[in-house]
């Protein structure tokens, strides 16, 4: 990576996540490259030069294709703290950038979130904490086909990566019901009609296994003042300007508008 690359990387984050991403290398900047062979397959999973590569070359000039073969390899069940906390600011810069870091968003921060409880300190889990409240935040922000740290993946998505990940969601679902920005509203729609609203169950195979984020997440949909707050939100956005949905053959065409009237009547029920 030549310079203006590293400084054009530097610049393209929003402020909010810059601010967060550089208080994570900072907070972080005291565990040392990994001295040995990283916690993966090599052969099978990763490339043997990409493996060495990472660990080798500066933090911040580690790309996306190593943390993609890093975190779809084959790995411990555990992770070694100490490697994956030294790659933790470099891949939270790279998920905030919207790069795909792995094969399905939910399983980005796994590593993180298999890394013994005792693992981060208070300050580095207050590091981890402020990005991902920032994160999803900005997330929440962009809709349709703009630019977005999201990277076409929807806020329940986020949410369990998140939660994989270690993290508290319960201040991110706080955010969420204050945000009164449309964007907000519209992910609002869009993740529960696709994901939960269909069988009053969190829909993802990934959360699966995850008991605690579906209660959490049942929870909060089902919270009789939680849907009458997004009602009033639905109601209060100006879909005039919603363009039809998209041509499909299925028979069941859903836009933005269309799937809002159908959360603002099941939220009302």
């Amino acid at each position: 990576m030549t310079k203006a690359q590293a400084s054009a990387t530097h610049t393209a984050l929003p402020p909010a996540l810059r601010t967060v991403v550089d208080a994570a290398y900072a907070t972080f900047k005291h565990h040392e490259p990994p001295k040995g062979t990283l916690d993966v397959c090599l052969g099978c999973c990763m490339d043997e030069e990409l493996e060495r590569e990472m660990r080798r070359m500066p933090l911040r000039q580690v790309t996306t294709r190593h943390f993609y073969e890093y975190n779809s390899s084959a790995k411990s069940s555990e992770q070694p703290a100490d490697e994956l906390l030294y790659f933790l600011p470099r891949m939270l810069e790279l998920l905030a950038l919207g790069e795909d870091l792995h094969h399905s968003t939910e399983l980005y921060l796994d590593r993180l979130g298999n890394c013994p409880a005792d693992a981060l300190t208070p300050k580095e889990r207050a590091a981890v904490d402020a990005f991902a409240l920032a994160f999803f935040r900005e997330g929440l922000g962009h809709t349709g086909r703009e630019p977005s740290p999201f990277n076409g993946s929807n806020a329940f998505d986020i949410l369990l990566m998140f939660h994989k990940g270690g993290v508290d969601v319960q201040p991110l679902l706080a955010h969420w019901l204050n945000d009164e920005r449309p964007s907000a509203v519209q992910h609002y729609a869009e993740a529960s009609y696709w994901d939960f609203w269909g069988k009053h169950e969190i829909q993802n195979a990934f959360a699966e296994d995850q008991p605690a984020f579906c209660k959490t997440m049942k929870t909060w949909l089902l919270d009789a003042g939680n849907r009458q707050r997004f009602a009033q939100k639905i109601l209060a956005l100006d879909t005039s300007t919603m363009g039809p949905p998209a041509h499909c053959t299925c028979g069941n065409c859903m836009g933005p508008r269309q799937i809002l009237e159908a959360v603002f009547d099941l939220v009302s029920e």
